[in-house]
């Protein structure tokens, strides 16, 4: 039960039996997905949301800490409550922070089958939009890998690099960001091989037929120069730090 009469005329009434807080979550949440409330606007005073919903504070401030966490609003005190500008990040944040903190949870198999799922696509796309100045991105990302072959760290750093720079190519903000969740999980895979590989033999030549498929602008010659070196990820792997492929 409400612990208020409730202003059946407000678009904050809520009419879920949920705990109150998570009805208070929900009902704004729901707003701002339908467009009633948008970036920038600000809610009504505490006192008076509350009892438009129906609720005490105690459950609205808890609701409210909800959404703040979840980026969908800023609570600035002294001024107000202000609806975030929402985006995709949104979304694949809570996924990089699982990524990063689930020691052992994605497994090497379920790592490389997202990998050519989206990669594969990634190089295809990228290489039908590419432009100039992408072209110089991902060579100097190439530099970077050939001048760190025997720094590990900067090696996986600057091959992560080569990968997420080619899903930003695609010029579609959520694949991107998708890509983007797996660069722990890609940098820590790459510095587990690349110590027991030649790189310059096993890793390197695979980025350049990448690049100059890309650069060709050929979509299909793209994606079978990525299926090749994700067979080669495995192919390394799986011959070094899992020789034992169940």
């Amino acid at each position: 039960m409400l612990e208020n009469a409730v202003n059946k005329k407000s678009p904050f009434r809520l009419d879920t039996k949920r705990s109150l807080a998570e009805q208070v979550s929900d009902r704004i949440t729901r707003l701002i997905v339908d467009g009633h409330l948008v970036a920038g606007d600000r809610l009504p005073p505490e006192k008076e949301l509350a009892d438009q919903m129906g609720v005490s504070r105690t459950a609205l401030r808890e609701g409210m800490r909800t959404l703040e966490a979840k980026g969908l609003l800023q609570i600035q005190p002294g001024i107000g409550t202000i609806v975030r500008t929402v985006g995709p990040h949104q979304l694949v944040e809570p996924l990089s922070l699982y990524v990063e903190v689930s020691d052992g949870a994605v497994s090497a198999e379920e790592f490389f089958a997202v990998r050519a799922i989206l990669e594969t696509e990634v190089a295809s796309l990228a290489a039908a939009s590419r432009s100039d100045a992408d072209l110089d991105t991902l060579r100097g990302f190439m530099v970077d890998m050939e001048r760190s072959v025997d720094d590990v760290n900067a090696f996986a750093a600057s091959d992560a690099s080569f990968h997420e720079a080619l899903a930003k190519m695609t010029r579609n903000p959520l694949l991107s960001l998708l890509v983007g969740t797996l660069r722990v999980l890609l940098e820590e895979h790459i510095r587990d091989v690349v110590g027991h590989i030649d790189p310059v033999v096993d890793v390197i030549p695979y980025h350049v037929d990448i690049l100059d498929a890309v650069e060709a602008g050929d979509p299909e010659l793209a994606r079978k120069a990525m299926e090749r070196h994700l067979a080669k990820v495995v192919e390394n792997y799986y011959s070094t730090v899992s020789p034992k492929r169940k």
